[in-house]
């Protein structure tokens, strides 16, 4: 991917610039999910000798046999049954009804991305990565494995004390599975702390580039409906701002370039509300394409997008230990030529 540019000073306009095998589960048809992070004292212990002292019900055999039917992951991915484990590990067994394929499903069929390959810049206190498309930030009720916070865990096993929730270790913000760009991670409580605040109190910049089918009303623009859950579908609705349902959230747009039935615009929010930006631009009858949850029935263009065209191409904020304004940006995804031809011929 595109290695993207890193800025010194805020621009004041946008730049676009992802356990136990069957017989054993049929004998203990009581046991549940189960995790541990390893510390110094089991480092160095070999896998299937960790899970046998924990799980004290089931035979060694039926441990190995677990491990080999990827029932048992190790920091998100199947590991060998000789694995010797490392202190900060995360240790996770999974029934075999909970089992779940890995939600990263990269389009050549490869396996999970590795976090250097993602990382924009580190630092002692926070990483900011270029996160693809089809990788979920943080483990949900459906997917326990093969998340970003697995790749983190992997990297750097001390983010697993960072924050205020374990199965969300150093996650200050997040994108959508379906959406790409650019994240920043804290690696110290401190940081979370500096960018929980940064984040609330606006002194930190998120600018996102998206294609929407049909024509916003204006060349710039506020949206400023508050964001609710649906009571029909599982996604999040848009309310009148008059309303009391809902939370208030803010995003601004301005128009970068129009098309027949479509339309490519910078965005900024101005609040961190969940499908906040999907959500809006549905809300105006303008939903970003290839968005399947937020369609609607009736677009002027029907286009096959290579992908949900969201992108966070702009991010900034504070160093929390210099004090120095940070700013990252990334050129849009090919993604985005892809579809302008589409417009275009």
């Amino acid at each position: 991917m595109a290695r993207p540019r890193h800025l010194s000073g805020r621009a004041n306009y946008f730049l676009i610039t992802r356990l136990i095998g069957y017989t054993l589960l049929m004998k203990h048809p009581g046991i549940e999910a189960q995790n541990w992070i390893v510390t110094d004292d089991s480092a160095g212990d070999r896998l299937d000798v960790f899970l046998t002292a924990k799980l004290l019900d089931i035979t060694r055999s039926a441990i190995k046999n677990g491990i080999k039917n990827g029932h048992v992951t190790v920091n998100g991915k199947k590991p060998t049954v000789h694995r010797f484990l490392k202190a900060g590990d995360r240790v996770e067994y999974l029934p075999l009804e909970e089992v779940k394929k890995n939600p990263f499903v990269p389009k050549d069929g490869g396996p999970m991305p590795k976090l250097e390959d993602l990382i924009v810049e580190e630092t002692a206190d926070w990483i900011v990565i270029d996160k693809p498309t089809g990788l979920l930030v943080h483990p949900d009720a459906k997917h326990k494995t093969g998340t970003l916070v697995d790749l983190l865990m992997e990297h750097d096993p001390k983010i697993a004390k960072v924050g205020e929730d374990p199965s969300r270790p150093g996650i200050v913000h997040r994108l959508d599975r379906e959406v790409s760009g650019l994240m920043v991670i804290a690696k110290t409580q401190d940081a979370y702390e500096s960018f929980k605040t940064q984040f609330s109190s606006r002194k930190s910049q998120k600018h996102y580039l998206a294609f929407v089918y049909g024509e916003m009303p204006a060349e710039e623009g506020e949206i400023k409906f508050r964001i609710a859950r649906s009571t029909s579908k599982p996604r999040m609705a848009a309310r009148p701002e008059s309303e009391e349902e809902g939370k208030a959230a803010w995003t601004h747009y301005i128009v970068r370039e129009r098309f027949t039935g479509a339309t490519l615009v910078d965005v900024e929010i101005l609040s961190g509300r969940t499908h906040q930006i999907r959500a809006h631009l549905q809300a105006m009858r303008c939903p970003i394409i290839g968005d399947s949850l937020y369609a609607l029935k009736n677009v002027d263009r029907n286009l096959k997008a290579p992908r949900l065209m969201l992108q966070s191409v702009d991010l900034s904020f504070t160093d929390p230990s210099t004090n120095e304004l940070k700013r990252f940006t990334l050129e849009p995804d090919p993604a985005f030529a892809q579809v302008k031809t589409m417009l275009t011929t």
